[in-house]
């Protein structure tokens, strides 16, 4: 188990004890009431494994939503924000986000902003927030279909990692978090990425180290830039198509899960990084083969390339109107602030979709 304090560094504690490091925490603050956000999975699989910490309040209120991508909005941030309301939560609170992406996003959101803000706490309990959403202090929701329009920049209380958990996931939530350990590992090269790309069965992997690790990357890079100016969007690498892809298959009522749009989006992006940045054409072959060889491929036939362009150009890191991505001029060697004609971006797209 890993906890990560306050200020979010790379420091991990390790522990057997889980719920006695969150007790202790916990009793430390003093918080005036705990609200635990679980969704409908979490509320079956992981709560039971932490109800006795939280039993040893008197003051606890549990808040579930539905689980789901879909369900990362508005509504359901009003839904919390009500519960918060009517069961009298003060600005002494804390939120427990006690599931995966959605969960962790829209929690740490919904306490960021209740009465200018209440401390939360993520204990991520899928592997795509164990390695990604619960770090980095981005805590944000979904608007008119576009990926996290509307957020806020607000670190955790704290945020507790026990992979335990990770044995309640289906194979293709295993698969969803696997995109960003996959992303990480491009970032950083060297010694993660061979142990990467060593993977053939998920269902086998120890997962303790791959996510002490893709944790500490992410860290390495976020606290050196907490508000995204610069660095930091080295970590954006996949998700300027895959974000395109996974808000056009929203509005068409299409769930897929946000890891396997990352994967499409870094296959295309591969291919703008070979174009535009000189990436190594036979590394480039290997990568698309070994992402393509963990994930199954998307059906984007009905999506244009230009419908796709379009979503792409309320990416949060353009400027002055004009998409920008986070290419690699080689593994472990990101770029930032790329631009890509649109000619380019449509062949990326027609390179994507091969293999369909």
């Amino acid at each position: 188990m890993a906890t990560v304090k306050q200020n979010q560094t790379r420091k991990n504690i390790f522990s057997k004890n889980f719920r006695k490091e969150v007790l202790n925490f916990l009793t430390k603050k003093n918080y005036s009431k705990l609200f635990i956000l679980v969704d409908d999975n979490t509320s079956k699989l992981c709560l039971p494994a932490c109800l006795n910490v939280f039993e040893s309040f008197n003051e606890h209120v549990v808040i579930e939503i539905p689980s789901g991508e879909q369900h990362k909005n508005l509504d359901t941030a009003k839904q919390v924000w009500k519960e918060l309301t009517e069961t009298n939560a003060d600005r002494n609170a804390v939120l427990i986000n006690l599931g995966g992406g959605v969960v962790c996003d829209l929690g740490g959101f919904a306490a960021g902003t209740y009465k200018r803000g209440i401390n939360f706490i993520h204990i991520p309990t899928t592997l795509l927030a164990q390695v990604d959403a619960a770090y980095g202090g981005k805590q944000g929701i979904d608007f008119l279909n576009y990926k996290n329009q509307v957020g806020i920049f607000q670190n955790p209380a704290a945020t507790f990692v026990n992979t335990e958990f990770l044995k309640t996931l289906p194979l293709e939530e295993t698969v969803n978090g696997f995109a960003e350990v996959i992303k990480h590992g491009l970032l950083s090269g060297g010694e993660f990425w061979k142990r990467v790309t060593a993977i053939k069965k998920l269902q086998d992997v120890d997962w303790k180290k791959i996510v002490s690790d893709s944790i500490e990357i992410k860290l390495s890079v976020t606290e050196k830039d907490p508000n995204e100016k610069g660095l930091r969007k080295i970590l954006n690498f996949g998700h300027t198509i895959g974000h395109a892809v996974e808000s056009a298959l929203i509005s068409t009522g299409i769930r897929t899960l946000h890891g396997y749009c990352v994967a499409a989006g870094m296959i295309g992006e591969l291919y703008l990084s070979l174009k535009v940045c000189g990436f190594p054409p036979k590394k480039m072959n290997k990568v698309v083969s070994f992402i393509r060889s963990h994930f199954p491929p998307i059906d984007l036939a009905g999506i244009a390339s230009e419908n796709l362009q379009q979503l792409m150009l309320h990416d949060k890191k353009n400027s002055y109107g004009r998409i920008q991505f986070s290419l690699l001029k080689n593994i472990g060697e990101p770029v930032i602030n790329v631009e890509v004609k649109d000619e380019e971006i449509s062949n990326a797209i027609k390179f994507l979709n091969k293999g369909l």
